[in-house]
């Protein structure tokens, strides 16, 4: 299977519940309207960690989001895809724990909120079928359940998602883009053991620690 050697892309304001929730919102300034197209950033190298790891918060922060999702690992180069043929480019998935300091605006986020060290754990790759992206994905905190929640609560399918950006950027072989965060991913903070599972995928876990101030 290909690796990760591009681009990690990730998407805000893809969960439909989130959208019913802010829209009023969406109609104040910044924004004035809903979004018409994806909400991309990006998530930078440094981010990324293998399952099992540890994830450390610096002093400042006591507690982050961590957002369980899946990952897919583009295949083949897409381009104008369609939403029939968008999925034929997908070469494998991952569960995803996507970590942020936690923020209210989704308008130009800062880097230093999603980029830090370490805030993007991954679990192993697996084969895609399409199947995957019907299951749910559950975390749990300290061995006890907190979040569930189904790709099936997305505004924009996987399939959508990637016919929508391939209309102005080209996802690359090697991309991974992470499909969506549920609005009500759970609270994390030092000490805390995060265990995500979703189907056959290879499980995710990681341990969350204080940093020592020097």
């Amino acid at each position: 299977m290909a690796m990760i050697a591009g681009t990690i892309y990730g998407v805000v304001l893809n969960d439909r519940e989130q959208h019913r929730r802010l829209a009023a919102a969406f109609l104040e300034p910044p924004y004035k309207a809903p979004p018409q197209k994806p909400v991309l950033y990006i998530k930078s190298r440094n981010c990324l960690t293998t399952s099992g790891g540890e994830v450390m918060l610096s002093p400042d922060l006591t507690q982050v989001e961590a957002a369980a999702t899946l990952g897919l690992l583009i295949g083949r180069d897409a381009h104008r895809v369609t939403m029939e043929t968008a999925l034929a480019h997908v070469a494998g998935a991952c569960l995803a724990l996507d970590i942020t300091e936690p923020h209210d605006s989704y308008y130009r986020p800062s880097v230093r909120q999603r980029c830090r060290d370490g805030f993007l754990p991954l679990g192993g790759l697996a084969d895609f079928t399409p199947a995957l992206l019907d299951g749910d994905i559950e975390t749990r905190v300290n061995d006890i359940a907190v979040h569930s929640w189904s790709p099936r609560r997305l505004v924009r399918d996987a399939a959508r998602l990637m016919a929508d950006i391939s209309v102005f950027m080209t996802l690359a072989a090697g991309d991974l883009l992470l499909i969506g965060l549920p609005f009500d991913a759970p609270r994390i903070a030092a000490g805390d053991h995060v265990a995500v599972c979703a189907g056959r995928l290879p499980h995710l876990s990681a341990r969350f620690r204080a940093e020592i101030a020097a």
